[in-house]
């Protein structure tokens, strides 16, 4: 490739990488979210008993949350290796770029 696709295709990169990044930032809101949630259904069970039907609904709901953070965790361990598998390619790609100008205009301080 020459030099003005590579730094096209580094501008794209560096754009997925912050699309992903952005991404992982909503996520853990969410994850936050949830917590704060589970943390006041546990708060308000404390305060029944283990055996009334609004505790055994606190129960649920708390279930439905964890189970919902798990797959909230799914979520950012693909978007944590996308994010890897970018830079990764932005690392080679960086000194591709680095020797294409090399290249290109080492020539011309001789």
């Amino acid at each position: 490739m020459g030099f003005a696709a590579n730094q096209a295709r580094l501008m794209g990169l560096i754009s997925r990488q912050s699309d992903l990044e952005l991404e992982a930032q909503f996520i853990e809101q969410q994850k936050m979210f949830y917590a704060n949630m589970t943390s006041g259904f546990f708060n308000l069970s404390a305060k029944l008993d283990p055996n009334s039907p609004a505790a055994k609904i606190l129960e649920g709901r708390i279930k439905q949350l964890q189970q919902a953070d798990k797959i909230l965790d799914m979520h950012l361990k693909r978007i944590s290796s996308q994010r890897e598998a970018v830079v990764k390619e932005k690392e080679s790609l960086d000194k591709l770029i680095s020797e294409n100008i090399k290249s290109s205009f080492g020539a011309m301080g001789k």
